[in-house]
């Protein structure tokens, strides 16, 4: 293959492939951490909750009655409990409140017996045993500096002579914060671990795939080249049968009538002319037909030459043709070639199917050094859909056979819709001039 030849197709998918997937795992990865986020500052919040319930129904609870009944050693017992609990970071304060919004204990001795507007987590707590929980920046006992944040929980708090309270207990947020942590690396491992497992696995079978498929295409090309160089063949040789047999024959039926014409009765010479014109014709329509099957010389100008000649048909059936063809180098034979079949299967198809009035075929050289030729051949005819405009290669084999070669030779083949209406066939080869 030529360099500067297209990307194949087969390496696209595959990348595209790869690419989606790393793509498609990194947004499953994003949204798993941010997910498990939530997931997990809910699961911490929820154990502090559960924290919060055993500590006031297994602590506070039983030793709140004799402390409320003013007894000094459960008031000491209580006391211990808390300084315990505070001690080991578990939680960073405790106050009980009554429905009028009492604190009626704390681990603040200076607070104990004030009253405040209970808070609404108070009051659902009593009134309808609710357990809440939220991230705060204050305190409504006032009791922690206020630039610290905390996670505030309220339980329902019954004791046994049936009186009902609130429990509050204040938890640090890091605290909170590095069980979210803990457990968000577990939720994205446990997500994102398998899908990169998946991956792996997937992309030694994509490549293996991808260079199977790569052998088959390589295997269609050189079928396609061999069935070209067939066809090349072929046409070679029925062209020059046509030459060489019925054309050299009709030729010479040609001059044997217009010698015998001297010889023939005066009245019947105007049969004579009749046959020998339709001699000649015969034999002027061989020799275009000829040409048509195989140029005998498309270097140079006999490339332009043989385009000229493919657009006799169209202007025979009054079509407008314009062929603007810029003065050509001397190119190798597979890139002349090339562009001739291009040319003789865009206008076979403008003929056959487009029913245009008006067809332009332009070929030129392109850039300052004559890197490429490029042939266009626009017609406004029906056109194709835009949205059918990439699947005109499937299913015809002559185009897909050209659009494969000219790709195999680094250049490139497309059929689309042309800008005001019917349809533009374009093909562009790397041209390699002989000097």
């Amino acid at each position: 293959m030529r360099a500067g030849s297209p990307v194949s197709p087969v390496r696209r998918q595959v990348t595209t492939f790869i690419t989606v997937g790393v793509v498609v795992l990194a947004v499953i990865a994003f949204g798993a951490v941010l997910a498990s986020r939530i997931v997990a500052r809910a699961e911490a919040l929820r154990d502090a909750e559960r924290v919060t319930d055993r500590l006031a129904h297994l602590v506070v609870g039983p030793l709140l009655v004799g402390t409320l009944a003013e007894d000094p050693g459960a008031r000491d017992q209580l006391d211990l409990a808390i300084y315990n609990r505070l001690g080991d970071g578990s939680i960073s304060e405790v106050n009980v409140w009554r429905r009028d919004g009492t604190i009626v204990y704390a681990d603040q001795a200076r607070i104990i017996g004030t009253q405040k507007a209970p808070p609404a987590e108070v009051v659902a707590a009593i009134d309808r045993g609710t357990v809440s929980s939220e991230l705060q920046d204050s305190d409504e006992a006032g009791v922690l500096p206020g630039d610290e944040r905390f996670v505030e929980v309220y339980v329902p708090l019954a004791l046994a002579d049936g009186s009902r309270y609130a429990f509050e207990a204040y938890f640090s947020s890091a605290r909170v914060d590095s069980q979210a942590a803990s457990l968000v690396g577990t939720l994205v491992a446990l997500a994102v671990v398998p899908l990169v497992v998946l991956q792996l696995v997937q992309l030694p079978i994509a490549l293996s795939l991808a260079r199977r498929v790569r052998r088959q295409e390589a295997e269609r090309v050189r079928l396609l080249q061999r069935a070209l160089s067939s066809s090349d063949k072929e046409r070679a040789k029925i062209a020059a049968d046509l030459h060489d047999g019925v054309v050299q024959d009709l030729a010479g039926a040609g001059y044997a009538l217009a010698a015998l014409r001297t010889s023939v009765a005066p009245e019947r010479r105007g049969v004579a002319d009749t046959v020998a014109g339709a001699v000649r014709s015969a034999v002027d329509e061989l020799r275009h037909l000829m040409v048509d099957i195989y140029p005998p010389d498309l270097s140079g100008p006999g490339l332009a030459v043989a385009v000229e000649g493919l657009v006799r048909p169209l202007r025979e059936r009054n079509v407008d043709v314009l062929v603007d063809v810029t003065p050509l180098p001397t190119m190798d034979p597979e890139t002349a070639a090339s562009i001739y079949r291009v040319a003789r299967e865009s206008l076979m198809n403008v003929s056959k199917h487009s029913g245009a009035s008006h067809v332009q075929v332009v070929l030129e050289v392109l850039g300052p050094e004559q890197e490429a030729v490029r042939l266009r051949v626009c017609d406004d005819g029906v056109g194709i859909p835009a949205a059918e405009a990439d699947r005109q290669h499937d299913g015809h084999f002559g185009i897909r056979m050209l659009s494969d070669r000219l790709m195999d030779l680094g250049g490139r083949f497309s059929v689309m819709p042309g800008p005001a209406g019917g349809t533009v066939a374009e093909a562009v080869l790397p041209l390699a001039v002989v000097g």
